[in-house]
């Protein structure tokens, strides 16, 4: 059975495929006239496998099973590192999962945060390990990856991709 998704925009985009009995991914460039670069990655989901953001609290949250919005200073906050990642302490600890950002100054964790974030907590969050950096897929042709090309334990990390098409201009298609 083959599952089809198709990337709209150039955002950070998680890519919701069985990947334990995914034999092939097809990657294809849908734009009539223009190359697509992509990034396609994995980002831990353990963690012991953490690298900082950078990015401090600018306030306390105390854990909560409400959503909870955090304000962010220093460095801006942005949806390529914090959305739908799980949000770590410095020792690894779950804070919560990211579920938006805000004007860059506010990260939204809407199922509330496991621990409480305190006024200049870093924020760590899983490290990225890439498959495929800044490749080019020309217009209307299709890049062809086997299982040994981009198989990942699904338990322990959450694979991406990013186009640089402001259309996302991507069909992706796994076969069993």
């Amino acid at each position: 059975m083959a599952s089809y998704q198709k990337i709209v925009d150039n955002t950070k985009t998680k890519i919701d495929f069985s990947y334990g009995v995914s034999k092939t991914l097809l990657i294809t460039n849908t734009s009539a006239s223009s190359a697509v670069t992509i990034d396609l990655y994995v980002t831990s989901q353990n963690g012991s496998d953490i690298v900082s953001s950078t990015v401090l609290a600018a306030e306390t949250e105390v854990s909560s099973k409400d959503s909870v919005t955090l304000t962010v200073d220093t460095v801006s906050a942005t949806a390529d590192v914090f959305k739908d990642e799980r949000v770590y302490t410095s020792t690894g600890a779950l804070y919560g999962v990211c579920t938006g950002v805000t004007n860059t100054t506010t990260i939204v964790f809407a199922d509330g945060l496991e621990s409480t974030i305190t006024n200049n907590d870093i924020l760590y969050t899983g490290n990225r390990y890439y498959i495929l950096n800044n490749v080019v897929i020309p217009n209307g042709a299709s890049l062809k990856l086997e299982s040994s090309d981009f198989g990942f334990n699904s338990t322990l990390f959450n694979l991406y991709i990013i186009s640089d098409s402001s259309d996302g201009d991507l069909n992706l298609i796994t076969t069993d």
